[in-house]
């Protein structure tokens, strides 16, 4: 029988750094702790990071959560991570053969060509819901498997394990007793079907991929194991009873249990996600779907959005543009004009991802006069958010026939007042801000909890989230439809901005 006193703890290991935090049956925070690792640029476009690092940011958390808590109070512990980042390690040993392949690396797009070229994309989108493209763990298997001399031969040996972040993390926390992962990660790699739910034989085939190397997957609320390690640390046996990919753990953080609900991370990159509920729905408009979570063998899924540039472009104004020396004062440029009056910013650094999936489209501004100043440009570039948004909330609308009402926000530029006014009143959509922004890691604490009986349901884990504030939108309907009507015109001009050819790139 539970305690009053029980505690959950959650781990959540992102690309940046690595925070743990313990939170109480209230859902109140009462340690916290994080840890940046590092990230390594081998070369343009190749992105990596040590596995060890990671574990040993993970130790460091630990440490100091320690240092302020008895960690024999901890009733469960929850993972949440990136996703799609690669490691391969040597079964016996517990030894990386290779860095941490990162979701942002590109090394691995001439293997996802090959295999569009092949005709395979069709049947990945089909079996896992995704597009192909060098995002996904799969296309990097298969680049370590070619360009790793003896690799492929130790796979079929049966001496490497494969995992994701938490796969090897709960590796590490276990003493290599537990080699799993669960559904919402599996599906993330393009080799697990989520119509089956169960490793795509047929397409391990096709990509040449041992099948040996695979972690099992259990249920999001499964037994994933006990944490015994570092010994010097945890001293008693923890159970890790949650494991959720981070975009689906934000979405269980912000309780959007019920299909239509939604919610939206605020970060660097910006993720629109919505519940669909427990049928899968394919989505011709350029989104998403995937499985949001597993419990107790049953699944819900979920419809994502991915915009690739979001709180970034406020981060490039200011330190590449320098156009002002912090993020308060690029608020109050954007503030002090009405409008951008007629200016639109495109921000495609990295070409445009859903619902356009155009890799050759470039950042764009369009609509300068001469009687336009920097303040415009920043306004306009304040307003592609809302407008990235809008065009996701239109695909999920056309697809699925449900376009949502409220939008749960989190992610550090959910702080910003100016921003979420701004996009609800480009979205029409009300925003609704949550008392505490880390829904990431309060998701894997949740479901940590539900799995123990720390909460009995559903309906007691929603209601940890209570509202911090809501922002209404407030642009008449009129202004609303013209703006999203130019910003469609400054996407055209964004698009297929560049084609690669043998001399060079050109203008299409």
């Amino acid at each position: 029988m539970l305690t009053s006193n029980e505690l959950i703890m959650a781990i959540d290991q992102g690309s940046t750094g690595t925070k743990v935090l313990v939170i109480d049956q209230q859902g109140e925070v009462l340690a916290s702790s994080y840890r940046r690792i590092a990230v390594i640029y081998a070369q343009p476009g190749w992105v990596e990071h040590d596995p060890e690092d990671i574990w040993q940011s993970v130790i460091g958390c630990l440490r100091e959560i320690a240092s302020t808590l008895s960690l024999d109070r901890v009733a469960a512990i929850g993972i949440t991570n990136q996703r799609e980042t690669t490691i391969i390690w040597d079964r016996g040993t517990g030894e990386p053969v290779f860095n941490a392949i990162s979701w942002q690396c590109r090394r691995s797009a001439d293997i996802s060509q090959r295999w569009t070229n092949a005709g395979l994309g069709g049947e990945i989108q089909f079996k896992t819901g995704a597009i192909l493209d060098a995002y996904y763990s799969a296309t990097k298997i298969a680049w370590l498997m070619e360009n790793r001399p003896g690799l492929r031969e130790q796979a079929e040996r049966g001496k490497l394990c494969f995992g994701t972040v938490d796969t090897w993390l709960i590796w590490k926390l276990t003493g290599g007793s537990s080699h799993v992962t669960d559904s919402s990660n599996a599906v993330r790699t393009i080799m697990y079907n989520f119509r089956d739910a169960k490793w795509d034989q047929e397409l391990l085939q096709k990509m040449h991929i041992p099948s040996g190397i695979l972690p099992k997957v259990l249920p999001s609320n499964g037994y994933f194991g006990d944490a015994v390690e570092p010994g010097e640390i945890i001293q008693a046996p923890i159970p890790i009873r949650a494991c959720l990919g981070d975009q689906q753990s934000a979405l269980f953080g912000h309780a959007c249990y019920t299909s239509g609900m939604a919610k939206c991370s605020f970060g660097t990159c910006l993720n629109l996600g919505m519940n669909i509920g427990p049928e899968v729905m394919p989505s011709p408009g350029g989104l998403n779907p995937t499985i949001a979570w597993n419990i107790d063998g049953k699944l819900t899924y979920k419809v994502e959005g991915g915009i690739f540039v979001g709180g970034l472009l406020l981060d490039w104004l200011q330190s590449n543009m320098r156009m002002a020396s912090s993020p308060t004062e690029l608020t109050a440029m954007a503030q002090s004009v009405d409008s951008a009056e007629g200016v639109y910013f495109v921000p495609a650094f990295v070409g445009l991802s859903a619902p356009y999936w155009d890799m050759f489209a470039r950042g764009t501004i369009v609509g300068l006069t001469a009687a336009h100043d920097r303040r415009h440009i920043v306004r306009a570039a304040f307003e592609s958010l809302g407008l990235q948004l809008s065009d996701v909330l239109g695909a999920m609308k056309k697809d699925f026939r449900i376009r949502p009402q409220v939008i749960r926000a989190d992610g550090g530029v959910a702080k910003n007042d100016f921003v979420m006014q701004l996009t609800a009143d480009i979205t029409g959509v009300r925003i609704e801000r949550p008392d505490s922004l880390e829904r990431t890691s309060l998701g894997a604490a949740y479901l940590a909890g539900l799995s123990i009986g720390l909460w009995h349901d559903l309906g007691q884990v929603s209601q940890l989230w209570r509202l911090d504030r809501a922002f209404a939108p407030r642009m008449p309907e009129p202004g609303r439809a013209q703006l999203l009507e130019n910003w469609d015109h400054a996407v055209d001009r964004a698009k297929g901005w560049i084609r690669p050819t043998s001399g060079g790139i050109v203008r299409e």
